[in-house]
């Protein structure tokens, strides 16, 4: 009775014991959040990417716009470049000590980028765990790999798509044997269209305005078949240079040495002269 009594106190005795432990245990040792960096996106201004073997692609904000200014000079799309940026606001749930880097490829790391001055290498990514190993500040840093593959191995992959930049309004359009130009506060077309309104040239002009390309490559030196003139409401003038309309429509800015990939159908609206807006019909007789 009294070896009943003496187990039970034991077993009493081990379970405060092991109570008072979790209460008490380091909060240290839980799991936690860590972020790598206190930099904001909205307020960088440079950005800096390097990979081995790769020239480096440098990118400046200016106002409210970035620019490619190495080795490109060019206007970076700012979608993609928020998604450069994205990692400033991963958090990690380990921070190791930076010591024996060469564990996680991070000894003279591959890719390297440096934000506003502030660096981060990018190391392996854990097989087990599907973290990828990032050094900065001084620490190491567990986070998702997808920041990682985010960043950009061309310049090419973060140019801008968009034929023309947010402050580039088209007022001139020439192609070929007609004119669409804005004067006295209203748009005119030469020769002038039969049973077009100015709803219809304006949309016309729009849709050159905000003409966004499958893609943007380099201008290989291709020989224009034909041009476009266009002046914008700053007064410079521009001339487009038309590479091919099949099978893809390609268009020339030589000013930002660059080639416009759209698809074929695109010329067919662009290059056109402006037609009436037409409803179409909601069913069949």
């Amino acid at each position: 009775m009294k070896s009943g009594i003496a187990a039970n106190l034991a077993l009493l005795a081990a379970v405060v014991a092991l109570g008072s432990f979790v209460y008490f245990k380091p909060r240290g040792d839980e799991p936690r959040e860590h972020a790598l960096s206190a930099l904001k996106p909205e307020s960088v201004t440079t950005i800096r990417i390097e990979r081995n073997g790769n020239e480096a692609i440098v990118l400046n904000r200016k106002e409210d716009a970035w620019f490619i200014t190495a080795p490109l000079s060019v206007r970076a799309d700012p979608f993609l470049v928020q998604r450069v940026l994205a990692f400033l606001r991963a958090t990690a749930t380990h921070r190791l000590a930076a010591t024996e880097l060469q564990r996680f490829d991070l000894e003279r790391p591959r890719l390297r980028v440096a934000i506003d001055g502030e660096s981060f290498g990018f190391g392996i990514v854990n097989e087990v765990s599907r973290e990828q190993y990032v050094l900065a500040g001084g620490a190491v840093y567990t986070i998702d790999p997808r920041y990682g593959t985010a960043l950009p191995a061309s310049p090419e992959e973060l140019i801008s798509r968009q034929l023309f930049a947010p402050g580039e309004s088209p007022v001139r359009i020439e192609i070929g044997n007609f004119t669409v130009a804005q004067g006295g506060g209203k748009w005119t077309a030469t020769p002038a269209p039969v049973d077009v309104s100015q709803d219809d040239l304006a949309r016309w002009v729009d849709e050159w305005r905000r003409a966004v390309a499958l893609r943007v490559s380099p201008y290989g030196k291709d020989k224009p078949q034909g041009e476009i003139r266009v002046e914008l409401g700053n007064g410079t003038r521009l001339t487009l240079g038309i590479i091919g309309r099949a099978p893809e429509f390609v268009l020339v800015r030589p000013d930002q040495q660059l080639q416009y990939h759209f698809l074929a159908e695109s010329a067919k609206r662009l290059l056109s002269p402006p037609a009436a807006a037409r409803d179409e019909p909601t069913g069949k007789k």
